[in-house]
């Protein structure tokens, strides 16, 4: 972005472009998606945009991040708070659902920012998310690897499935044998009960 809105105005004008954009994608796709095709549905003139948003990637960019920020609603945090307190396998199945249920939300707009956004610009919140787990999962996890690589590691193989679903078989995001899978995955490299069943020296 060209400037952070400070004010409620500014604040307000970006999120109407920022609504107007994921609309546009997912309804329209990246082939209408323009500046000027943004600022007509948000209501706003295009100086306005161009004000907050050089360009459209610049748009697709912060779309990705609003869409990825870490949420710190009351709801969010007592959802953390409760799955604390929950083994490993229920804790990774409730993000698990969490995952899938949140691309499966807008499988268009997901789909347009994979093609159209660089691995750097999707990932931006990486290690907030990253922090999150660990936060979450530290005391549940397999203590012979470190945590910050386990967990980087089952993050994006997450997120890689899902992904590569969205774009190939999207019909399995509402399947719930795929988010069984995505569980079992996951716990089984999570699970502090592994142990190694082979060497690669």
């Amino acid at each position: 972005m060209r400037k952070a809105p400070r004010q409620a105005r500014a604040k307000r004008t970006v999120g109407l472009i920022l609504d107007a954009a994921a609309y546009i994608l997912a309804e329209h796709g990246l082939a209408n998606f323009t500046t000027n095709s943004i600022a007509e549905r948000a209501g706003v003139n295009i100086a306005s945009l161009y004000q907050y948003f050089p360009n459209k990637a610049a748009i697709l960019q912060a779309l990705q991040v609003r869409h990825a920020a870490t949420p710190d609603q009351p709801e969010a945090v007592l959802m953390r708070e409760r799955l604390a307190d929950l083994p490993l396998t229920a804790v990774l199945r409730a993000m698990v659902d969490g995952a899938v249920a949140e691309h499966a939300d807008n499988l268009a707009m997901h789909r347009a920012l994979l093609t159209a956004l660089p691995r750097s610009a999707r990932d931006d919140n990486a290690p907030g998310r990253l922090a999150d787990l660990a936060a979450l999962l530290g005391s549940k996890i397999r203590p012979d690897v470190d945590p910050d690589m386990s967990l980087f590691i089952a993050r994006h193989a997450l997120l890689g499935v899902i992904d590569e679903a969205i774009c190939a078989q999207p019909e399995w995001l509402t399947n719930p044998v795929f988010a069984e899978e995505l569980t079992r995955l996951l716990t089984d490299y999570l699970h502090p009960g592994r142990r190694k069943r082979y060497s690669l020296v």
